[in-house]
């Protein structure tokens, strides 16, 4: 029996301000390299490494790097190295250069290294500066990404709010602001402020990725699928955007009547873009829900409950397994493991709009 799925898509935002085009830059690559190496069996700090050390070279203007370099140190147990890359920036930052941004990114090392004290010391060093340059929008937007960080999404909004209204060109503010009305709900906002980035910044890889993912949201399946092919075009090894380019397809492949047969094509593709993600990024849960998905839809069974019981190894505390593990159950009317699925899903507070899919299940299975 083939089963009527409701896709559930996870927002894997981009936290990168404004990735940069497809030119080979060594900070973007070095900072790939290290978001790659969270990835099971993947280690690549000594490539994060050594383009990292050729783009402070190269420019030592560019503080970020500092961060990535503490990162790539720090996880490849060089803490010797991690703890003079934290020197170094806490030395400019002592000496007066790299001004707000440079404060931000030690604020951010001081948070990886669990150093509260140098944290509150950086925030309030942000909070004068924009004090004593209160029309400088950058100062007011590194100040608002110090918010973010903190979890102060009210003053990160309001630091953000001004640094637009200060420079209107301000593209990594727009970025910031649709990041948070994202993750606010507010995704009609959240939509201007990546179309301004775009607008800005044609080739903004994290902004193309995020406005797909509000577009999916909105129901605007072949405009999310341009902008996702389009951030895979700009960062074709982001495993992110290929995930959620299988879940568009997905989405295109299941048909509205229940006596319709699913658009195997659209399986197809759907199923090459979350193996993939997997080969990109092995171990990644959300390609394998998306694996599990394609079979359930098929109406396999056993292979849809492998990968997602693969899913729920890696995160088990993820709702979008628990989900589709439910769903699964209930296909195949597995009552018993259907109700713990339900049991498990409903403990980990999912969005209202899941509760209500999981509800009808529980209903019709007759769970407690």
């Amino acid at each position: 029996m083939r089963a009527r799925v409701a896709l559930a898509m996870a927002l894997l935002l981009v936290l990168a301000a404004c990735a940069p085009s497809a030119e080979v830059d060594p900070l973007n690559s070095g900072r790939q390299h290290v978001e790659a190496s969270a990835c099971a069996g993947v280690d690549r700090y000594q490539e994060a490494i050594a383009d990292l050390q050729t783009a402070l070279a190269e420019d030592p203007s560019r503080v970020e790097a500092h961060y990535w370099l503490y990162l790539a140190y720090a996880r490849s147990g060089q803490a010797a190295l991690a703890a003079s890359t934290l020197s170094n920036l806490a030395a400019a930052v002592a000496a007066g250069q790299g001004g707000a941004e440079a404060r931000f990114w030690l604020f951010q090392i001081y948070g990886e290294a669990g150093d509260e004290a140098g944290q509150a010391e950086m925030l309030t060093a942000l909070q004068e500066e924009t004090r004593a340059n209160p029309a400088g929008a950058d100062a007011h937007f590194w100040l608002g990404r110090a918010y973010y960080e903190a979890g102060d999404s009210e003053q990160a909004q309001a630091s953000f709010e001004s640094a637009v209204a200060m420079d209107a060109g301000h593209v990594m503010a727009h970025f910031w602001l649709g990041q948070l009305y994202t993750e606010q709900g507010q995704l009609d906002a959240a939509r201007e402020e990546f179309d301004t980035v775009l607008r800005l910044d044609p080739q903004n890889a994290a902004a193309l990725h995020n406005r797909g993912v509000i577009l999916y949201q909105l129901g605007e399946m072949e405009a999310a699928r341009r902008d996702f092919e389009a951030a895979i075009e700009q960062e074709p090894d982001d495993p992110r955007s290929h995930y959620q380019l299988g879940v568009v397809h997905l989405a295109a492949a299941v048909p509205d009547s229940p006596l319709a047969l699913p658009d195997e094509e659209k399986l197809n593709q759907a199923s090459a873009e979350f193996e993939k993600a997997l080969e990109l990024c092995p171990g990644m849960f959300e390609p394998l829900i998306g694996l599990g998905n394609v079979y359930l839809v098929r109406g396999d069974a056993a292979a849809a409950l492998e990968v997602l019981n693969q899913a729920a190894d890696q995160n088990p505390n993820s709702p979008e397994v628990w989900f589709a593990l439910l769903q699964l159950y209930a296909t195949t009317q597995q009552v018993e493991p259907a109700c713990q699925a339900y049991a498990r899903f409903v403990s980990l507070s999912p969005p209202q709009e899941w509760m209500e899919a999981a509800d009808q299940i529980r209903v019709t299975l007759g769970c407690p």
